[in-house]
């Protein structure tokens, strides 16, 4: 598989390139800083970005999945994003329920006879 060219390079070759190339980097990572290189303060990290609420995050991905020309109108995405901020109240409502493992619906349906 090894085709001779007049630019190849052996084998030792290669190692010196190498070696050299290890002791030059080497070399200028152990030079001691200068004056002029004093560290810089670390600066306040920028606090991230608030988050979008819920119900925007639901209507743009209503959007994205379900392409419609209706939804380019800013009274109908107001309607939906109304809908959706009921929704997540209603289900933060319910969520904070307390339930047992036990607790059982107020009613328990039984199949009506039927008359033969």
């Amino acid at each position: 598989m090894t085709q001779a060219s007049s630019d190849s390079v052996n084998r030792r070759d290669f190692a010196r390139t190498i070696a050299a190339a290890t002791a030059a980097t080497a070399a200028t990572s152990l030079e001691p800083a200068s004056a002029d290189d004093k560290p810089k303060k670390p600066s306040k990290p920028k606090a991230p970005p608030e988050p979008p609420p819920p119900a925007a995050l639901l209507l743009e991905t209503i959007r994205q999945r379900y392409p419609d020309k209706q939804l380019d109108d800013r009274e109908v995405l107001q309607g939906i994003y109304s809908e959706l901020r009921s929704d997540l109240a209603r289900s933060r409502r319910l969520s904070g329920f307390p339930l047992k493992n036990s607790d059982e619906p107020g009613f328990i349906f039984s199949a009506f006879p039927a008359s033969d």
